[in-house]
């Protein structure tokens, strides 16, 4: 357990690390307060919108309900792509800097791309600032879950990863819980056939990490992130002794926050500003997933693959129980 803990705060490091490593984001305080804001809104979009995708996948392998005191413990990782559309954003005014380029790269544009930005009363144009991209188009992270029947052709499942430590780096950890109630009684067709299933799904986790950061001259201080992420799903499956398919189509909602925690030097200001940028971003909208399960005895392998802004690849192993 505490391995797949340690995975996990290594993976949201890991790729916090490869956007905020070089210190773009404090960088973008040379523009002052309110454009480091802005700035940092638009470049981190990808990210916040992949992380709260992320925390909604990996729920299910399986339209089946587990029958009373059954149970499946499962390990999987999911791993989510940004759309190309997310890898750019069109500049827009601010209040002391301007550029050129008619596209700016995203931390999920490629690291070959930059935009300049200049003080907008320099008649030099000369760059105060460079955004450059950071190829982090993917974020991918483990997740192990439990589940176990209740009365009433319901299970609850529950994830949990107690706050991890990554030494003096930061840390990260989450919890979430979920519901799955068995539909097909309710359903003439299916209910006749023994091999379809049918159940619908709710589902809420939680998420939260701390990243050190700092930039020589600007200062030093943590990025804190809060994430939740809730998805409700009806799940349609086809179960035979070896192997299961299964399809979802849900409605999610995901809500991310970042903040910049700590006294940084800000352009425009003669002392320190505490907590200089705090971000949010919110995504909601209907998705599609399809994948199989293949069962061997009481273990199991699973994957499938979900259909949205930003796709999701999810994969794991399990043991199953009734």
């Amino acid at each position: 357990m505490k391995k797949i803990r340690f995975v996990l705060t290594v993976a949201f490091i890991a790729a916090s690390a490869h956007v905020f490593g070089q210190g773009q984001i404090i960088d973008f305080l040379k523009a002052g307060q309110a454009d480091a804001n802005a700035l940092s809104q638009s470049y981190l979009l990808p990210y916040g919108e992949m992380l709260g995708v992320n925390l909604n996948s990996g729920w299910y392998n399986s339209a089946k309900v587990h029958k009373v005191g059954g149970f499946d413990i499962t390990i999987s990782a999911s791993y989510t792509t940004a759309p190309n559309s997310k890898k750019n954003f069109k500049p827009g005014t601010y209040e002391t800097i301007q550029t050129d380029a008619d596209m700016v790269p995203t931390m999920a544009g490629s690291s070959k791309q930059s935009a300049g930005f200049y003080l907008q009363e320099d008649p030099t144009k000369t760059n105060l600032l460079n955004i450059e991209g950071a190829d982090a188009d993917v974020f991918a992270s483990p997740m192990i879950q439990a589940a176990i029947g209740l009365p009433f052709h319901t299970e609850i499942m529950g994830r949990f990863m107690p706050k991890t430590s990554y030494g003096d780096f930061g840390d990260a950890g989450l919890w979430g819980l979920g519901l799955k109630h068995s539909i097909k009684d309710y359903i003439p067709f299916i209910k006749r056939v023994p091999f379809l299933e049918a159940s619908v799904l709710a589902a809420y986790t939680d998420f939260d990490a701390k990243l050190s950061v700092s930039e020589p001259g600007l200062g030093a201080g943590n990025l804190e992130t809060a994430a939740g992420a809730f998805t409700s799903r009806l799940l349609i499956g086809v179960n035979v002794p070896v192997v299961s398919f299964y399809t979802g189509l849900g409605y999610g909602t995901t809500t991310s926050n970042f903040d910049l925690i700590g006294d940084f030097n800000v352009a425009g200001e003669t002392d320190p500003i505490t907590d200089p940028i705090a971000l949010e971003y919110t995504t909601s909208g209907f998705d599609f997933n399809a994948g199989m399960r293949l069962r061997f005895g009481i273990f199991s392998l699973h994957g499938d693959y979900t259909v949205g802004e930003y796709s999701v690849i999810t994969a794991g192993v399990g043991i199953n129980f009734r």
